[in-house]
């Protein structure tokens, strides 16, 4: 073969790797793609056509268009469930990003006993939410819990914490405080230890007190991290079941009825799957949307100081 005709080749064969490497990657994880299709996609499509039919297992399904998401918009258990979401989402969102940072700043300290303590921050978060609403059910019953158990002991008045509206509530909201506040303790923390020690050390020099070098040094840096605790923490709340359906079902009263849990009510109670599958996707509608002010409003502020 002349020369000319090998280095051809030879050129061929050195530009022909990357793309043959991606057509045999496809192909190797293509039996991969199909079962993801066929478990995410499918549903979620399937779900999104039954929202606009009247779909109530009697026999006929017939298309109702959008019926299905004015009547939940405008219906006064949607607004309920609304309600308790945002109670839920702000309250549990709020203490545990702040108590997370703050215990942060505590471990991230050269204290004694740090290490066993950022051991047990990894406990919660690998403990399944079934079995942690279990728990808290059992903590915070009235006749035989642990808490009114303690608040007797001290002679101070038992509460009601799963019986009455507001304090069913709080006892949810202190279950997925419990759990997920260590996550954010570890986000932040790995957040700290990565900030450059030079702002903060000539801040020091300069005389600065610790609250100002961490209001005016340490939370500006430390932005993108809380940015994407805020994202994870959203979009885990608009999902949040296990816990909620353990410990109150819901109740007393639709007190502790968040979106997920009214969707289950209407899809396997009421056998009301169009009516649910609207509920959902107005869950998603919505945490789509919190989520995009969140990305989008620290971004047209930098746009527009950069102009």
């Amino acid at each position: 073969m002349p020369p000319v005709a090998q280095d051809q080749v030879s050129g061929r064969r050195r530009r022909s790797p990357l793309p043959y490497t991606w057509q045999r990657g496809y192909l190797l994880a293509s039996p991969a793609l199909l079962v993801m299709l066929a478990i995410l996609i499918y549903p979620l499509g399937y779900s999104f056509i039954m929202s606009f039919f009247r779909w109530d297992l009697s026999g006929s399904a017939p298309f109702i268009g959008t019926a299905n998401y004015t009547d939940e918009l405008f219906g006064r258990q949607f607004n309920q469930a609304l309600r308790n979401q945002t109670i839920f989402s702000v309250v549990s969102i709020t203490t545990e990003v702040v108590a997370g940072m703050a215990i942060a700043v505590l471990v991230n300290g050269k204290l004694r006993g740090m290490r066993l303590a950022r051991t047990l921050l990894l406990v919660p978060p690998m403990i399944a939410p079934a079995v942690v609403g279990l728990n808290f059910r059992w903590l915070f019953n009235t006749q035989y819990g642990l808490v009114d158990a303690l608040l007797r002991m001290f002679n101070l008045p038992d509460i009601p914490w799963l019986n009455h509206p507001t304090w069913a509530l709080v006892s949810v909201i202190v279950a997925d405080v419990w759990q997920n506040t260590p996550l954010m303790v570890l986000l932040f923390l790995a957040g700290l230890q990565s900030l450059p020690q030079e702002p903060l050390e000539a801040a020091t020099v300069d005389g600065a007190t610790p609250w100002q070098r961490f209001w005016h040094i340490v939370l500006p840096l430390m932005r993108p991290v809380i940015m994407i605790a805020l994202m994870l923490r959203i979009i885990d709340t608009f999902r949040t079941f296990d816990v909620v359906w353990l410990m109150t079902q819901g109740g007393p009263g639709g007190a502790t009825n968040l979106l997920t849990v009214y969707s289950y009510l209407l899809a396997f109670q009421a056998v009301d799957f169009g009516h649910a599958a609207a509920v959902s996707y107005i869950a998603l509608g919505m945490s789509l949307f919190v989520l995009g002010l969140l990305y989008g409003i620290p971004w047209l502020i930098a746009k527009r100081r950069a102009i």
